[in-house]
């Protein structure tokens, strides 16, 4: 019998938005959210989203609200699954993030337990610095799972995001 897998303890909630710095100040002052570090542009050249090379760019900013770590994601293309998520469902809840220290072993223990969990995007290639992936959450009643390898270059990413919880 395969062990269930075992999630460490959650890094951040990511929220798809319309407008990140709109949202940031809208949270701030709704409901006290903050700080928050980061808003500028990234882009992803070396994922696979949906099994194929597709380049996107986001506005990505991160920020503590209630003692959770909330990741802010702007689309700033008709790539991304984030701007798949915004155009089908509108702003909100994405997927839930994983800094998890034995990446393959995670990973392969989710798939081993939802055989049919789809990999949205794939980090994990040459040119990422950081591996990472989303995994479909179906089974998981929708919500997308994101797992990050826990590494010094992923610390040091997002080193910034990290010191927000301590």
């Amino acid at each position: 019998m395969t062990a269930e897998p075992r999630l460490p303890t959650l890094f951040h909630v990511g929220w798809v938005v319309r407008d990140c710095a709109a949202t940031r100040a809208e949270l701030a002052a709704r409901l006290g959210a903050g700080p928050f570090v980061g808003g500028g542009e990234a882009r992803f050249e070396a994922t696979l989203v949906h099994g194929k090379p597709v380049p996107f760019a986001l506005k990505i900013a991160f920020g503590l609200l209630g003692g959770v770590l909330l990741e802010l994601l702007e689309p700033l293309d008709r790539n991304s699954p984030h701007a798949e998520f915004l155009a089908s469902r509108g702003e909100g809840l994405h997927h839930m993030a994983y800094l998890v220290p034995d990446f393959d072993a995670q990973l392969t223990a989710i798939r081993t337990a939802d055989p049919a969990a789809e990999l949205l995007n794939d980090g994990t290639g040459p040119g990422n610095p950081v591996r990472w992936v989303y995994l479909d959450g179906g089974a998981a009643r929708g919500t997308v799972i994101e797992l990050i390898e826990r590494t010094a270059a992923a610390e040091a990413a997002f080193g910034a995001a990290l010191n927000l919880l301590s």
